[in-house]
């Protein structure tokens, strides 16, 4: 049984949620404050989700995910918030201390089902094959130096210089950072790291290193997941055009940079079964279908699942995992934010240029997202027009 603690320091949020969970399958525990949050935290077992309220007087939800952070890091933290503190929330969760969110007042058939879905996720990230191919790839149980180091200065709010100081520890990061800066995508024209970055802006900067310092942990690998970078950074810039056009507004940074981590996990089984994998999946591309049928087939697990894995692992937002999970099947029925995962595996395929083909995937995610060819097609022209540009120049 899940066992669940709510903290909320008003008394009858409490126990409306108390009427809501007293008869379903999970152990529910609930407390009017951090003091109370303790009590009940040092008397369990185990806690597997902590959701709390983060506006509280004296000791707020921001300080109580990061505690919980510390003491108990296997603990799914979720935060609760009214539309008047969403920067904190979303603040939580670009820092790795939340990975849900849900607003007040909140529908309490919706929350029950995401909580469900939740650990739906976290129990299939935590199969037996899945662990033991884990255990062959030692260098990535953690999350990478510098991607880490990068994280806490942007938690610390440190200045962009002291952030581009980070950067230029590493030349080859530094000189990527610099040529996706200038590329025709982001056109920047600087030699300048700290100008590189403020275009590309701070939360695909994370990314960017992450991707980096995972494809350079073998040294021979390296240059064979170049054109892997190169999809998910396309991809991602497609991503933010879709996204853009669906819900006519500005990508949340919270996922702004999704599009660049949707394949990490492609990345990570270079590291691991190297030139194999490069030789019998990298150069014989295949209908996405078929490629997660052809990995599980000779490794016993495909990348959207590693990659997943891993994201959950290092506490990514809950957004971020499930489109990294599932971009390659959009209509699984466990994903709890479809429209995000469709937009992916559509920004995915065009990248490609397989929309043209209509795979099943493809049509799956226009079914979920309710559009037709005009939704995707001047998108489409768009980046493939900029490939021929290129090419003729």
């Amino acid at each position: 049984m899940k066992t669940i603690l709510f903290i909320d320091d008003e008394s009858n949020i409490l126990r409306a949620l108390n009427r809501v969970f007293r008869n379903l399958e999970f152990s529910c525990y609930y407390a009017n404050g951090i003091k109370e949050a303790i009590d009940v935290f040092l008397k369990i077992d185990q806690l597997d989700m902590l959701i709390t309220d983060i506006k509280m007087p004296y000791f707020d939800g921001i300080r109580v995910l990061k505690l919980f952070k510390e003491a108990s890091p296997e603990t799914i933290r979720v935060g609760i918030t009214g539309y008047a503190s969403a920067s904190s929330i979303t603040e939580a969760v670009s820092k790795n201390l939340a990975k849900q969110y849900y607003y007040k007042p909140w529908n309490n058939d919706e929350l029950i089902e995401s909580i469900r879905k939740m650990f739906a996720l976290e129990d299939r990230l935590k199969h037996t094959k899945l662990f033991n191919v884990i255990q062959q790839f030692e260098g990535i149980k953690t999350i990478p130096k510098l991607y880490n180091a990068l994280n806490l200065y942007i938690q610390r709010d440190k200045s962009i210089e002291e952030i581009t100081g980070i950067i230029e520890q590493d030349p080859a990061i530094a000189s990527n950072v610099l040529r996706i800066a200038n590329s025709a995508f982001y056109a920047a024209k600087t030699g300048n790291i700290q100008q590189a970055i403020m275009y590309i802006g701070l939360n695909n900067l994370k990314q960017i290193v992450l991707s980096y310092e995972i494809s350079q942990m073998k040294a021979g690998l390296f240059n064979k997941c170049e054109f892997i970078w190169t999809h998910s950074n396309r991809t991602n810039l497609i991503f933010q055009d879709l996204y853009v056009k669906y819900y006519k507004v500005k990508v949340p940074a919270i996922i702004s940079s999704a599009g660049i981590v949707h394949d990490i996990g492609k990345i990570i089984m270079l590291q691991i079964f190297g030139i194999d994998y490069y030789n019998k999946i990298i150069l014989n591309p295949t209908e996405a279908v078929d490629l997660l049928k052809l990995e599980r087939d000779l490794y016993e697990i495909d990348h959207s699942e590693l990659g997943g894995y891993f994201l959950n692992w290092w506490a990514f937002p809950l957004d971020l995992v499930e489109i990294t999970l599932y971009h390659h099947t959009p209509d699984a029925p466990e994903i709890a934010n479809k429209a995000f995962v469709a937009l992916m595996c559509m920004a995915s395929h065009i990248e490609e240029n397989e929309s043209i083909v209509l795979s099943e995937a493809f049509m799956n995610a226009m079914d979920i997202l309710k559009v037709g060819e005009p939704f995707y097609l001047e998108i489409q022209e768009k980046y493939h027009t900029q490939d021929n540009t290129i090419e003729n120049n």
